[in-house]
């Protein structure tokens, strides 16, 4: 737990130079349309419903057969040690893939590289003062997204480009917040086709006073690419924007325990997007409903010993339920709204979520960092789902 705590403070350091591994030959896919084994399209992802009273009951999760917009997911830090070239899939990067981006495949197709990630031993390692490579793993995920861009981004059927998704968590978030800047950020033949971005766990900055930076702002994490906003219920569903948030249940007076959310630049604050705000037109700083899907011991191939399989050790205290399906949901029981405080180390901005004390305790400094796909899992994919009409109407697919 100790280097899991430490890859908080490295997030930023993606763009770093850092020793580099020589190239993969082609890139390594965990999820790819068309593939012979593509588990993001065959796993079963059905939830139990488990009702304020403890009634349950099944809810159905179906994937159509057409999709209009893709998705690219970039999965956060799961590796002890180093991966192997090329890297092949584990439990870790299946089960995780799985818990936050597999019921977002009813809406997009789903492309997910492998990468050589830095694991978690080498935060330790960086903690020491020696190089952490960062390098390899964001140059494996631009191969991978430039194949796609090449290769099934165009639509056979309509001879126009597809919408993209992009998705990342933690180290993930961080990369694709890289692949965003150095390839969409300020470049109309690429971000027309950008419908959102969902950087979740790491920190994105924006000024107090605008979305994006402007073009000249070396504070703000994006020059061009606005956070998502929708000031009314009237306004339309924003695309083309960062919607990105750190989950904690915790009073503000803990605001300075906290990890993540964290800026001493005060003109300047991290993001916190509220999907449920976006949906409706609320204020992101609005208490309002969330849908949490939490994933349970089948989805993470768990077992007695190690309920949450091979991420177990990165869970701490999470104990999944039982239920034969992938997913648990408490319809009713959890609430969030954005808030943000201001202590000895600076302003932090978190996602402020209740009702799930009882299934996830709050790290004091990590908060609910590793569920922070699935606090509100069906606001986010109601949000894609969306998002992806409002871009395709607008494209006039």
């Amino acid at each position: 737990m100790h280097a899991f705590l430490s890859l908080t403070t490295a997030f930023t350091l993606v763009s770093a130079p850092t020793p580099m591994a020589a190239p993969l030959q082609q890139p390594v896919w965990l999820c790819k349309p068309g593939s012979t084994a593509d588990f993001c399209e065959t796993t079963a992802l059905n939830a139990t419903v488990v009702n304020p009273g403890g009634a349950t009951s099944v809810e159905p999760f179906e994937r159509p057969q057409q999709r209009p917009v893709d998705c690219f997911y970039v999965y956060p830090t799961v590796n002890l040690l180093p991966e192997s070239t090329p890297p092949t899939a584990e439990d870790e990067e299946e089960t995780v893939t799985l818990m936050q981006a597999g019921r977002l495949t009813q809406h997009c197709r789903m492309f997910a590289p492998m990468y050589r990630q830095a694991p978690l031993t080498s935060y330790v390692i960086g903690g020491l003062g020696l190089p952490t490579d960062f390098e390899t793993g964001y140059q494996d995920v631009k191969q991978a997204f430039a194949h796609y861009w090449n290769n099934d981004n165009l639509d056979p059927a309509t001879g126009k480009r597809r919408g993209v998704v992009f998705l990342g968590h933690s180290q993930g978030a961080a990369v694709v917040a890289r692949l965003l800047q150095e390839e969409f950020d300020g470049k109309p033949e690429k971000s027309d086709q950008l419908v959102a971005a969902y950087i979740m766990g790491t920190d994105v900055k924006v000024p107090m006073d605008a979305t994006s930076g402007g073009g000249n702002d070396p504070g703000a994490t994006f020059q061009h690419i606005p956070s998502c906003e929708r000031p009314n219920p009237s306004a339309p569903i924003p695309t083309g924007c960062v919607v990105a948030f750190s989950a904690y249940d915790m009073p503000a007076a803990d605001a300075d325990k906290a990890a993540l959310g964290r800026t001493t630049n005060l003109t300047h604050r991290v993001l916190c997007s509220s999907p449920s705000a976006l949906l409706t037109g609320a204020r992101h700083t609005d208490t309002l409903p969330m849908r949490a899907y939490m994933p349970t011991r089948q989805l993470l191939r768990g077992n007695i010993l190690s309920p949450s399989g091979a991420l177990t050790l990165l869970f701490g205290d999470y104990r999944p339920t039982t239920y034969p399906t992938g997913y648990a949901t408490y319809p009713g029981q959890v609430t969030g709204r954005c808030t943000w405080a201001t202590g000895t180390k600076g302003r932090v901005d978190w996602l402020q979520v209740d009702g799930l004390e009882n299934i996830k305790k709050n790290h004091t400094a990590l908060g609910l960092h590793v569920m922070d796909f699935n606090v509100d899992a069906g606001g986010i994919g109601d949000l894609v789902a969306a998002q992806a009409a409002t871009w395709t109407a607008g494209q006039g697919h």
